[in-house]
């Protein structure tokens, strides 16, 4: 039996309302609990999201649970953080008393720091496509946490001495890196997509942040001025400027990112294949733009209680912009011997507040 050959074969029929009464009620049990409920919450709202994708007119399912995420934060809690809180702590000690290793200790423990979050950003996502399910096939994720990491921290060493020029290479290599040992079953997704073509767009964000540098500079010292004179009482001044860089900064700097984000999604999208078809992606700016200022207002105005719900609008917008050229061959496709980890996502969960999905 043929596959439809359909150009937008996903769609996210999720409800706004379900969603938002599940972030309520996890809120609520969240608040009893002390917080505990919140590993089996964002469980709730993964299956919301997951169950709600269909691909090719076939269901996607998250078969994650909340004792996973609880089990993972208990091990990562009593593996890692504390030892990394003692040795901070120490380190902290160390300097008070003048002693010269204080400085060195901590140095070293911001590199592990960064290193392991890397690391736990990786096992988050193996673990997440280990635990979703289409048709029956598990997704996975090969590769090694530590190489990823080590990739990560070369990144971030490399960005302030290229003056942020490394961004779009570094940030390309990475997204590489994950979607090169992505799976669905036991075939790979490949991904060749370069940031080659990005580097025009990323210049115009370049200089725009240089730009706003040199207006936030400029209003701070007229406002300084104006307060020294007594032109204009300090707390007036302050709340003047604030004001008017919040407003510069949507032209500024939104509308240069928000263009250079659609073009990475583009052409990231346009490098990936798997089993004889293509995708791209439909990323429009202005669509960007609306999609991510409507996130931040629900985000802002519900005190991130509703993050649930900007979640489902960017399902919602991904499903509607990614498109597959020509269908895989899902008869060629097993199920992958690969299980995943057993506990999921300790680590982030621990660093991060484990966040809402």
């Amino acid at each position: 039996m043929s596959e439809p050959q359909s150009p937008r074969p996903f769609t996210q029929s999720g409800g706004t309302l379900a969603m938002i009464r599940v972030a309520l009620v996890n809120l609520g049990l969240s608040m009893v609990t002390l917080s505990l409920w919140r590993f089996w919450g964002r469980t709730r709202v993964r299956r919301l999201l997951w169950g709600g994708v269909s691909a090719w007119g076939d269901p996607v399912e998250y078969t994650g649970t909340g004792k996973e995420l609880f089990m993972g934060f208990l091990m990562v809690l009593v593996v890692i953080y504390l030892p990394l809180a003692l040795g901070f702590g120490w380190a902290q000690t160390l300097t008070a008393a003048g002693d010269p290793r204080g400085p060195l200790v901590i140095s070293l423990l911001y590199f592990v720091t960064i290193l392991l979050v890397a690391a736990g950003l990786y096992r988050a996502r193996r673990y997440q496509m280990s635990r979703t399910r289409w048709r029956g096939i598990r997704g996975g994720q090969t590769g090694s946490a530590l190489g990823y990491a080590a990739r990560s921290l070369l990144v971030w060493l490399l960005l302030p001495l290229s003056l942020g020029w490394a961004w779009p290479w570094g940030e390309m290599m990475l997204a590489r890196y994950r979607f090169n040992h992505t799976t669905f079953g036991d075939h790979p997704l490949s991904c060749d997509a370069h940031a080659g073509g990005l580097y025009g767009r990323f210049a115009l964000v370049w200089l725009s942040g240089l730009g706003f540098l040199l207006i936030a500079g400029f209003a701070v010292w007229v406002a300084a001025d104006a307060a020294s004179i007594g032109q204009m009482d300090e707390t007036v001044a302050t709340g003047l400027v604030v004001v008017i860089l919040l407003m510069v900064s949507v032209i500024v700097l939104a509308l240069p990112w928000a263009w250079y984000r659609a073009g990475f999604y583009r052409r990231l999208a346009g490098g990936l294949s798997f089993q004889g078809a293509r995708f791209a992606a439909d990323f429009r700016t202005a669509r960007l733009i609306r999609l991510v200022v409507g996130n931040m207002l629900i985000s802002l105005f519900s005190l991130g209680i509703l993050r649930p719900w900007a979640a489902l609008r960017t399902f919602r917008y991904a499903c509607s912009a990614i498109q597959v050229e020509g269908v895989p061959d899902f008869d060629a496709i097993h199920q992958n011997t690969e299980t995943g980890p057993k506990a999921g996502e300790g680590l982030i969960s621990v660093l991060d507040g484990a966040g809402e999905f």
